[in-house]
């Protein structure tokens, strides 16, 4: 069976995306494109560029990444992505869409217009990090005419370039509403503030998928690093109980 996959952004929780393509893989679902913002569109271009689940999971537990992201003055943001452009274009094996095994579709959001965008050609990295970029974090991403932010902002599971592609839409929502216990720095308040109100644009989405899966990932911190493993199981489990009876 034929499958599209709708992939959330939630920073570390979107590891959870890495499980749920495994057990759809080993289900026997084919899964024909992507469309994901922020973590989504980081897990949709790895998975659309051939890497297995199990290697999306080595890069990411390696932390090899995180010496990529840099302080920066902080003008349009605080850490650049120079640097995670860089190690991209070292990982992924094309520079354009068209070179991707897959269908992918990136969502970002134009802060100057303010209009959600939906890439699937032309050149795959600025749309990849402009998908990223939360604000007051990262910086904007310049591209063409556009200044990219993270798509999340109007559309954290961005569904809608998914219709009219044959087989089932699943949309995969890795932010529950975890209460926080306690505040330790700046970019858990706006990491947490930036998930909180995105949850607004995501529930009307979840009636356009044929199914949803939400791993059980209360009480993990979108900054988990150290439970990725875990995060990933959850991923994992939720998807081999919902979508057994799709294969029976």
């Amino acid at each position: 069976m034929k499958v599209s996959l709708a992939l959330s952004g939630g920073a570390v929780r979107g590891v959870a995306h890495i499980g749920v393509i495994k057990a759809l893989e080993e289900l026997g679902f084919e899964i024909v494109a992507v469309s994901g913002v922020s973590a989504g569109a980081l897990v949709g271009a790895f998975y659309c560029d051939r890497y297995t689940p199990e290697e999306m999971l080595k890069i990411v537990k390696s932390k090899d990444w995180l010496r990529y992201l840099k302080p920066t003055v902080p003008r349009l943001g605080l850490v650049s992505l120079r640097g995670a452009e860089k190690y991209l274009r070292e990982r992924l094996s094309g520079e354009n869409f068209e070179d991707l095994s897959r269908k992918l579709f990136v969502g970002a959001v134009d802060i100057k217009s303010g209009k959600t965008l939906y890439f699937d050609s032309g050149s795959l990295f600025p749309a990849l990090l402009g998908s990223c970029a939360l604000p007051g974090i990262f910086e904007p991403v310049k591209y063409k005419n556009y200044l990219l932010v993270d798509g999340g902002i109007t559309n954290n599971l961005p569904v809608e370039p998914l219709m009219g592609i044959e087989g089932i839409v699943v949309g995969v929502d890795v932010n529950p509403n975890t209460p926080m216990e306690s505040v330790g720095n700046i970019f858990q308040i706006l990491v947490r503030s930036f998930l909180l109100s995105v949850r607004s644009n995501v529930d009307k989405r979840k009636e356009l998928c044929h199914v949803v899966i939400e791993p059980d990932l209360q009480g993990y911190s979108p900054l988990s690093l150290f439970k990725t493993e875990e995060i990933y199981k959850l991923g994992y489990e939720k998807t081999m109980s919902l979508m057994r009876s799709y294969v029976q």
